[in-house]
């Protein structure tokens, strides 16, 4: 009975959480972006990021693009995401 109890109580705690849970954009700036290859170490790095749900990348504006879920990864972890694979990154212009 305790193990039915606790089994409901961790879907309950999950469901809850994929309710709140936002879709949010952010728009990150990497200067030194030039070239398609470029781009493709950066999307396959965000790719593999939990929580993010998609990526454009516009080379010639040297910008990055990012679909995610707020409550399972944050601009500043998706920031150091692209730091992560040798890139500088601009604070992110926050849209709506």
């Amino acid at each position: 009975m305790t193990l039915k109890l606790s089994a409901a109580f961790v879907a309950l705690v999950l469901m809850a959480r994929a309710a709140t849970a936002k879709e949010t954009t952010a728009n990150i700036t990497v200067p030194k972006m030039d070239c398609d290859s470029c781009a493709v170490v950066i999307k396959r790095a965000l790719t593999k990021t939990p929580g993010v749900k998609s990526t454009t990348i516009d080379t010639e504006k040297r910008l990055v693009k990012v679909v995610y879920e707020d409550s399972a990864v944050s601009e500043a972890q998706i920031q150091q995401t692209i730091e992560k694979t040798g890139f500088e990154v601009k604070p992110p212009i926050k849209s709506k």
